[in-house]
């Protein structure tokens, strides 16, 4: 799913400081193509969309933050870093940026990158259910961690949180794997099927809102949200799970569960 799909964590009028997102169950994924180029894919923790005064006088703008995997196909390095974002409200987009604070116009939006990110070993697709991302936003600084197996990787503060004041505004939080960047589709083979999982920590152990369709990525993949797997284990935080497949079956439903 994805491009505005996806089910996500709302947890409103609760601040989120910490997400982690998870694949519990995968089950027959072999292969994943994105562009025409086999193994490339991201994994995103994306935040809701918001009010921010790193827009400055530019009008129609709201902020977006998103924590990034990156893997590239072949044998190179994966990437993982954040990428923040002013995102136009309206389909005109933007003329200009905010002067002097790093942003680049692509038109839709203005992004940048953190200053800092962390490389790691190529993620085959065939170990996602070993796989944990994690992103943080607090007033002190925004970090990024990836968990493959017994190995991990991240940084703490990769960034400053003031590039768009996360930490006062993160209310919902979407997780996937989906194409590598610039709207790509991640393309999986015929019988996978996986399960994601969403833990929220909103300071709170009540469970999260899991509204559909309010996902934020402009990324996709070819599979299909079917019926949540029944009794989801509660887990730390209050999350959300979700099952997806590359056959459409049934009414797709999303579990949302307090924290243990």
């Amino acid at each position: 799913m994805g491009d505005g799909h996806d089910f996500t964590a709302d947890t409103t009028p609760h601040l989120i400081s910490m997400a982690i997102g998870a694949f519990p169950k995968v089950k027959g994924v072999q292969t994943v193509v994105s562009g025409g180029r086999s193994d490339a894919y991201t994994l995103q923790i994306n935040s809701n969309f918001f009010q921010t005064a790193a827009c400055g006088t530019v009008p129609n703008c709201v902020g977006w933050s998103q924590f990034v995997y990156a893997n590239p196909p072949g044998s190179g390095q994966g990437s993982l870093f954040i990428q923040d974002w002013l995102v136009a409200t309206t389909p005109s987009g933007f003329k200009n940026c905010p002067p002097g604070k790093g942003w680049e116009n692509l038109g839709i939006g203005c992004v940048q990158n953190s200053p800092f990110g962390v490389n790691l070993p190529n993620v085959n697709v065939t170990q996602l259910g070993s796989v944990i991302e994690t992103g943080d936003a607090d007033s002190s600084g925004d970090s990024v961690y990836i968990t493959v197996g017994t190995a991990e990787y991240g940084m703490k503060n990769v960034q400053g949180d003031g590039i768009t004041d996360l930490s006062q505004h993160w209310q919902g939080t979407e997780f996937n794997i989906i194409g590598d960047g610039g709207g790509d589709q991640a393309n999986f083979n015929a019988g996978s099927k996986i399960t994601v999982s969403i833990q929220v920590n909103d300071g709170v152990k009540k469970k999260p809102t899991c509204p559909t369709n309010s996902g934020t990525t402009g990324e996709t993949n070819n599979l299909f949200f079917v019926k949540a797997p029944a009794q989801a284990p509660k887990l730390q935080y209050p999350s959300i799970e979700f099952k997806m497949s590359s056959q459409a079956a049934g009414t797709p439903t999303c579990d949302a569960r307090k924290a243990a």
